[in-house]
């Protein structure tokens, strides 16, 4: 009988090891060996920000990984779950505790307090009294024996959870310092557009200016004035609506480092000059490190060793418990061996009837099992459609920065040819102003584009899970 459960226990212990799980194992569904991107040079950092060359940049996102409040509240909850993996695993070993008592009781003739005899009629005086202390001190043992390997399990799946709490810590500071970097874009972006507007401002208050001479020479109808006043002012609205703009991103980011929201926010001026170069063939199973990936992977790993753990509840479970010490009624004697108290014993724990309890946790464990293996799935085919978005899109927007720099130059050549026509008379106010705003549309366009350009890059960078230093 011995060996029989010996067996079992070897068997059991064997299933209770971790497995690494290789996707193409679980999907059946035809994947890319790489992806050709046609871009040169790489990044050899993991600290992919650094490859913009931009020190304000690195200044920022250094501090955002020190000081943002969600980042450290994931690594909190990090450090939880580590702590829950060892409980966990202080399950598998005996429980000592020492305990301590001391009792006094008092037993009498008349059998309540002598304070109720006098309702009786008796006298306190015929009532004989008996004082009994007792102490006690012991050092207890209890032990399950983990025969069946359900503890184990357990231990797997607190350590599957922990190093899946872990990874999503990681998958957090990866996304959210690529969230910060385009925020850190958005507000040059901004910067950039409240400067054309700006001088959009000034150029619509210059050809105001001229159009009030004219109106006061009488060589224009008031109409025609009050319509270029109109658009002055409102291009000083908008003006102003673009400050408010920007002045709530620098609140953001100052918030994201944990500083007061004012708009004293440090930035350069300019979008970098520099962008980070991928390898021009990357291998496709290099999202398998992609943070968010390891943490499905962890969590399928630690919801097979739930559903195990679930199926051994069903089994019986052994405790051996024992205890050493003492008892007396005098606490003096309780070093002395001739009051010594001794237990050992053997708890032997089957379950009959739960009214179908662990059951029904049996199949909860089960179901949570497919649920984890399809979130797996679903987080590995998402993996792949962010690249191939990625990819596309940080080719499209390559060349929409092309067309939108070839745009503004050709604009600011139309606005400076019809501004000098306007002020010769050669040309009519809606023609100038109309060329005023199709230049600044352009350099706001050119600026949105410069940024989405980046931000696409940044988002793939993301999608293949960070800096690039891999490993096959």
């Amino acid at each position: 009988m011995k060996h029989y459960f010996l067996f079992i226990a070897i068997i059991l212990s064997g299933c209770a090891s971790k497995k690494a799980i290789n996707p193409d194992e679980i999907i059946n569904i035809p994947t890319p060996i790489s992806w050709e991107l046609n871009i040169s040079n790489s990044i050899q950092d993991e600290s992919w920000w650094k490859e913009f060359n931009d020190p304000t940049l690195n200044e920022f996102l250094n501090e955002f990984i020190d000081k943002n409040m969600s980042l450290e509240k994931a690594m909190l909850n990090t450090r939880k779950a580590k702590q829950g993996a060892v409980i966990a695993s202080g399950s598998l070993f005996p429980s000592i505790s020492l305990t301590g008592s001391g009792s006094e009781s008092e037993q009498n003739t008349a059998g309540f307090p002598p304070m109720f005899s006098t309702l009786f009629g008796q006298s306190s005086q015929d009532i004989s009294v008996f004082t009994q202390e007792n102490f006690n001190l012991s050092l207890g043992t209890q032990w399950e024996i983990d025969l069946w390997g359900k503890l184990r399990q357990g231990r797997v799946a607190s350590k599957q959870q922990y190093l899946a709490t872990q990874y999503y810590e990681d998958y957090l500071r990866i996304s959210l310092t690529a969230e910060a970097a385009k925020l850190y874009f958005s507000i040059i972006e901004a910067e950039k557009i409240l400067r054309n507007t700006s001088q959009k401002l000034a150029n619509a208050e210059t050809i105001f200016s001229l159009y009030t001479l004219r109106y006061n020479k009488g060589s224009i109808s008031i109409e025609a004035y009050q319509k270029s006043e109109i658009i002055f002012y409102s291009t000083k609205s908008d003006f102003q609506n673009k400050q408010l703009a920007l002045n709530a991103l620098k609140r953001e980011a100052m918030l994201l480092v944990k500083n007061y929201p004012n708009q004293n926010f440090e930035h350069e001026k300019n979008f970098p000059n520099s962008i980070p170069n991928l390898p021009a063939t990357l291998p496709a199973d290099i999202i398998k490190r992609r943070p968010d990936l390891i943490v499905q992977q962890y969590n399928l790993l630690a919801a097979k060793a739930l559903d195990k753990q679930a199926l051994l509840a069903l089994l019986p479970s052994f405790n051996l418990i024992g205890s050493l010490g003492g008892s007396s009624n005098d606490l003096k004697d309780l070093n002395n061996k001739n009051f010594s108290v001794w237990s050992k014993g053997l708890n032997v724990f089957l379950p009959v009837f739960n009214a179908g309890k662990l059951i029904a946790n049996k199949k909860i464990a089960k179901t949570n099992k497919e649920i984890a293996m399809l979130d797996f799935i679903n987080a590995l085919l998402n993996a792949y459609k962010e690249v191939e978005n990625a990819i596309e899109s940080d080719k499209v927007s390559n060349d929409a920065l092309l067309i939108a720099n070839s745009n503004a130059a050709l604009a600011n050549n139309i606005y400076n040819t019809t501004f000098e026509k306007f002020k010769r008379g050669g040309t009519s106010f809606e023609e100038a102003i109309n060329a005023n705003n199709a230049l600044h549309n352009s350099l706001d366009l050119k600026a949105s584009v410069e940024k989405v350009r980046l931000e696409q890059r940044i988002n793939l960078i993301l999608a293949l899970g960070g800096g690039f230093k891999y490993k096959k």
